[in-house]
């Protein structure tokens, strides 16, 4: 990546929202501007963006796919997650209805910079959230590049790895210089336990007998790597003895995506980074060396 993020000043936002562990809503001071130059973000009707942090992923609260009830990985794991994001931005005290909305909070609003790296393809801003001023030596055209790469070090996005409030999620577009913060981050949480990695079943295995349907299993017993959950959501359906075993994994294949590895180049089958034996569904790889290709 040859340039950095384009930074905006404004304030962070929750009422009438429902935030999550890796998404948020930001009103940037300046919204014309914005507008004219990133025609494809998407806007509420309170004139804030849709913020999807870049490099995590949070456990789900509130999946949906089209036409579908709404699924979410075992609590509390989605809650912490969205209440250490919030608390990072400046919202010590929310109301949630039972919908998950925010209908009170104190303040209202928080003083933020976006560093918006691109738009995705649902018109969320893909970026980083960092509380207060943006890092002002980017305004100067020689100190650009220190200072977009050292905003990673004081990000939400490292917070929330750092803890082990969220898992990590790297598209192959994520910035190579942080990548190794990414990964240093991620591995000593594991390491020692914090937060998601207490429970995490993504590598011990994902257990599946005839009794036992993909929902109970995913919202009741096993938290997993969210991207990996998201995908067994998509193929809807869980494994049955009287079917293929291959052919399941097949459509899993096909919902995943292309992935490489970040040691390689080149694509990777999704296939061959999971093993499904003695009834357990395995990923073979920690997530943060799965890179997101599609």
């Amino acid at each position: 990546m040859k340039s950095g993020p384009t930074w905006l000043e404004g304030c962070w936002v929750v009422l009438d929202h429902a935030p999550d562990g890796d998404s948020v809503r930001f009103v940037p001071d300046r919204p014309i501007p914005v507008a004219q130059s990133m025609p494809r973000l998407r806007w509420s009707k309170d004139g804030a963006l849709s913020v999807r942090l870049l490099g995590v992923d949070a456990p789900e609260i509130h999946y949906r796919r089209r036409g579908q009830p709404l699924w979410r990985q075992p609590p509390p794991w989605g809650e912490r997650a969205a209440q250490a994001l919030l608390n990072f931005l400046g919202f010590p005290v929310l109301q949630r209805n039972p919908a998950g909305r925010v209908v009170g909070a104190e303040p209202q609003a928080c003083r933020g910079t976006l560093g918006i790296l691109r738009v995705d393809r649902y018109g969320r801003a893909l970026a980083l959230a960092l509380r207060g001023e943006p890092p002002r030596e980017y305004h100067g055209a020689g100190d650009a590049l220190p200072a977009w790469k050292d905003s990673w070090e004081v990000s939400a996005n490292r917070e929330l790895l750092q803890q082990g409030h969220v898992y990590p999620l790297v598209h192959r577009d994520f910035p190579m210089d942080w990548r190794g913060s990414l990964n240093t981050s991620v591995q000593v949480a594991r390491m020692q336990g914090k937060g998601v990695w207490r429970a995490d079943r993504t590598h011990c295995g994902i257990p599946w007998s005839a009794a036992q349907t993909l929902r109970d299993t995913l919202e009741s017993s096993c938290l997993i790597w969210p991207f990996l959950f998201r995908r067994l959501v998509d193929v809807e359906a869980g494994f049955r003895p009287a079917g293929s075993a291959m052919e399941w994994l097949s459509r899993l294949n096909r919902h995943a995506g292309s992935v490489s590895l970040s040691s390689i180049n080149g694509t990777v089958p999704f296939l061959d980074l999971i093993t499904f034996t003695d009834g357990k569904l395995r990923l073979l790889v920690p997530p943060e060396e799965i890179v997101i290709l599609s």
